[in-house]
C-alpha cells in the first residue's frame, strides 16, 4: 500500500489501530496515514518495508506507540534499536518527544502514558489507559473488588487489565462483547481525558 500523507503513525496492534483511527477522527485530524506493525517483534521489518514504499521520500514525521508492558526502559530500548538499525534516528531518544534527525521529525509514546506529574509510567498497555478512559465507569469499585477476591481463591490472571477492562465492557448493554476499537467507534472512551494529553501533543507536534 502506497503512503499518501506526509505524517505517520505506527501502532503495535489492531486494538491502538482502531483506537487511534477513532480518536483522530473524534479530534478532526484527517492528515496522518496509520497502519499497525502488527506486534512489537515486528516494528523492525515492517519500517524496513515502509521505508521502500511508494510516498515514503515524502514523509515528513514518524511516531510510533505502543505498549511499555511489563518493562517501560526494555520498550524503550527495543524502539530505539528498530528506529536505529532502519536509519531512521542516529542517537536514541526520549520517549513522548520529537527529534529530528536524518531530515525527518521522529518520535514515540508508551501506553499508558504518564502520571499526574508526568512521570513515565514503569510498565502498562492500551488497557490500562482504557480504564481511565472509559466513560461507564460506576461499576469499577465492584469488579476491581471481586477479580482482586476471585483471584486470592483461584490464582492470579497473567493479564488481569485485559479481564477488568472487558468485564467492565461486559457490565454494560452497549459495549458487551467489544474490542477496544469497536467500543471506541461507539464512543465508549472520554478523548477528551487529560490521560490522552501526551499522546495528543506528539500527534501536534507532527509536521
Amino acid at each position: 500500500m502506497a503512503i499518501n500523507k506526509k505524517k505517520v503513525i505506527l501502532v503495535e496492534g489492531e486494538d491502538e489501530l482502531y483506537f487511534f483511527i477513532r480518536l483522530l477522527n473524534y479530534k478532526s485530524i484527517n492528515d496522518i496515514f496509520i497502519e499497525s506493525f502488527k506486534g512489537k517483534d515486528n516494528l523492525t521489518n515492517h519500517i524496513k518495508t515502509l521505508i521502500n514504499r511508494d510516498g515514503f521520500d515524502d514523509v515528513t514525521s514518524i511516531v510510533i506507540f505502543r505498549d511499555s508492558e511489563d518493562s517501560a526502559k526494555t520498550s524503550i530500548d527495543s524502539i530505539n534499536y528498530s528506529l536505529r538499525i532502519t536509519g531512521l534516528i542516529t542517537t536514541d531518544i526520549k520517549p513522548f518527544t520529537m527529534n529530528v534527525q536524518n531530515n525527518r521529525k521522529t518520535g514515540f509514546g508508551l501506553f499508558p502514558g504518564v502520571d499526574e506529574d508526568g512521570n513515565l509510567y514503569d510498565t502498562g498497555t492500551l488497557e490500562h489507559l482504557c480504564l481511565r478512559l472509559f466513560k461507564e465507569n460506576a461499576n469499577n469499585i465492584l469488579i476491581k473488588n471481586y477479580l482482586d477476591d476471585f483471584q486470592s481463591k483461584n490464582g492470579k490472571f497473567k493479564c488481569i487489565h485485559k479481564n477488568e477492562l472487558h468485564t467492565l465492557f461486559s457490565f454494560t448493554d452497549k459495549y458487551v462483547g467489544s474490542k477496544i476499537g469497536e467500543a471506541a467507534n461507539k464512543g465508549g472512551f472520554n478523548f477528551d481525558s487529560p490521560f490522552l494529553l501526551p499522546f495528543i501533543e506528539m500527534i501536534n507536534k507532527m509536521e
